[in-house]
């Protein structure tokens, strides 16, 4: 059984003819009590700060255990977004490789096609060079057989030929130019 301090300061001791002095007895059994009862104070104490401490270090360990799935958190939406970020730049990118192919496609037929009808105006102007010549030929073979110059006012049948070969030349008609 624990002693307590009321145990020691109410503590009794049968009287014998050459004991100790009671009163000696008594002031030793309280002082012992008092220092008990402030051990057992103390005790107490420390024991209420020990319970607290405890209860801080639990909690702290929760708040630890919570900021460390904070940062595994973290980190998982740190990978996710880089791969959400990668995967998105893949796209752009392949969306920009597309779009300058297109673009690429398209400069590339309008460049055809400007060869084309590049190819095709140098062969309407090769024509008409050819025709134009042709008429500049047909011109002068019909102004060689004309022998010297005629007065036309004097009613000059040579000078009426030319007007009317000037005439032909005006009247061909657009229908014989390409294009």
């Amino acid at each position: 059984m624990t002693l307590t301090p009321l145990d020691i300061e109410h503590a009794t001791f049968e009287r014998a003819l050459f004991g100790y002095r009671a009163r000696a007895v008594r002031a030793l059994l309280e002082r012992a009590a008092a220092e008990r009862e402030a051990s057992l104070r103390e005790i107490r104490h420390l024991r209420d700060e020990i319970a607290e401490r405890d209860e801080e270090i639990a909690q702290l360990r929760e708040a630890e255990a919570e900021l460390q799935r904070a940062v595994i958190a973290a980190e998982r939406i740190a990978t996710e977004m880089k791969e959400n970020a990668r995967e998105a730049a893949r796209l752009i990118e392949a969306e920009a490789r597309a779009k300058a192919d297109a673009i690429r496609r398209g400069a590339d037929a309008e460049v055809a096609a400007a060869h084309a009808e590049l190819a095709r105006l140098e062969h309407s102007q090769a024509i008409v060079r050819e025709q134009l010549r042709g008429q500049l030929t047909g011109f002068l073979r019909a102004l060689d057989p004309v022998e010297g110059p005629l007065d036309p006012a004097k009613g000059d049948r040579d000078g009426a030929r030319r007007d009317a070969l000037a005439d032909d030349a005006w009247a061909i008609g657009e229908e014989d130019l390409p294009g």
